[in-house]
């Protein structure tokens, strides 16, 4: 016996009719079920995992990853904090002895011969001869004498050097400790006169010592009324010297 199928026909539009369920069946009815039975349900779903646990290796590696960031943290404060500080003292003496200060500093544009591009040490005696208010500044090389700035005290400190000739003395700082610790004049020139270098004569042509040991008088402000208690000498820093003023 042979069974024809009559295929769908579209409806207009071309879309196709429903499918009617088969003769026999109540709507609804999955085909193969007994009459009486209760359809299953739908599948129940795994049991989502909560944020701890979804979370958990990446919070294991959070310590790790905090102690990493903090490690970089220091090498950059140290990098660009340490060798530019006045932090480390090498020396200290009571006024009238002789301290002395070693640096290492990397020489980049010397124009001594085999020294440029490389590591130099300076070694530096410094004697603090005299330290005492003034009233009035020097007459600079050139112009006038500059007057004291109003609400504020200058103060001239004598020293006495001592260096190999042709040790490069750029960046020298005469600095003034007051007895609570505030410290002034770290910038390395002398505005006040006009001294390109506070370590050398005035009418120095570059930043070389030339004689084996020499004289010199730096010029700072202050506030009024304070306690001058140290001298500190230094080339940019780390490393400076202390000399105690009675």
């Amino acid at each position: 016996m042979t069974t024809l199928v009559t295929p769908a026909v579209p409806g207009p539009g071309g879309e196709h009719y429903p499918r009617q369920p088969a003769p026999g069946l109540p709507p609804g009815r999955p085909p193969g079920m007994l009459p009486g039975s209760v359809p299953p349900g739908p599948p129940s779903r795994a049991p989502r995992r909560g944020w701890w646990r979804r979370n958990a290796v990446w919070l294991l590696l959070l310590p790790l990853a905090v102690v990493v960031a903090a490690g970089a943290s220091s090498f950059r404060v140290w990098a660009f904090w340490w060798p530019t500080g006045l932090h480390e003292e090498v020396d200290r003496v009571a006024q009238g002895g002789v301290a002395h200060l070693t640096s290492e500093y990397l020489d980049l544009w010397s124009t001594v011969p085999g020294r440029a591009g490389t590591t130099v040490v300076r070694e530096v005696d410094v004697t603090v001869t005299g330290v005492e208010q003034v009233t009035a500044l020097p007459a600079p090389l050139y112009g006038d004498p500059t007057p004291i700035p109003e609400g504020s005290a200058a103060y001239a400190v004598r020293l006495h050097l001592a260096a190999e000739p042709q040790t490069d003395l750029l960046g020298c700082q005469v600095v003034l400790v007051a007895d609570d610790g505030t410290r002034y004049g770290e910038d390395t020139s002398d505005a006040l006169t006009g001294t390109l270098n506070r370590c050398l004569p005035a009418d120095a042509e570059d930043s070389l010592s030339v004689e084996p040991a020499w004289d010199v008088t730096s010029y700072v402000l202050v506030d009024p009324g304070v306690t001058v208690a140290e001298v500190w000498l230094a080339f940019g820093g780390p490393e400076y010297v202390t000399i105690d003023l009675p």
